[in-house]
């Protein structure tokens, strides 16, 4: 069953998108079935950051920022609702103190099907635990945007490395 983020999570979590005028991400939910923690999510672009105004479409720097704004709003969501393993024993607030810590990105694969409206989309990321490797967590993540639920304009998979804090 999915979950709302709350707006306070959300604003928490993309703090550092508030001063650049540069959240997109406007509303989340977040389920978890199994060891797979799922989160999605409604974009609105306005005005890139990226491109000159009225270029209207969807590029690659924006669908990076999009990922990050999910995977951050999933680590502190998921973090509220104790739906990580590694990170049971802290909150949300004390994540968000050390969330300077590195993660990593490596992407897999990356694939543009058709253009996208920046005005509404919708989003979706998956994040599952893989193991753990020194002080990181290794998880993958498949993620992908769209004009309509089914998110399928715009596709990937990244593994990332999480901070064990």
């Amino acid at each position: 069953m999915q979950a709302d983020i709350s707006e306070e999570i959300i604003n928490q979590a993309l703090v550092t998108y508030l001063a650049k005028n540069t959240r997109y991400l406007t509303a989340a939910q977040i389920s978890q079935t199994d060891d797979v923690i799922k989160l999605r999510a409604r974009f609105s672009i306005k005005e890139s950051c990226y491109l000159s105004p009225g270029s209207g479409h969807f590029n690659a720097v924006e669908a990076l920022m999009c990922f990050n704004q999910m995977m951050y709003v999933a680590l502190l969501g998921g973090i509220e609702k104790k739906m990580f393993p590694f990170y049971t024993h802290i909150t949300p607030d004390e994540f968000n103190r050390n969330r300077r810590k590195v993660y990593l990105l490596e992407f897999e694969k990356i694939k543009f099907k058709k253009q996208i409206d920046n005005n509404s989309f919708t989003g979706f990321l998956e994040i599952k635990p893989l193991h753990k490797v020194a002080d990181k967590i290794y998880v993958s993540c498949r993620f992908g945007f769209g004009n309509t639920e089914d998110c399928d304009s715009f596709f990937g998979n990244i593994k990332a490395f999480l901070p064990i804090l």
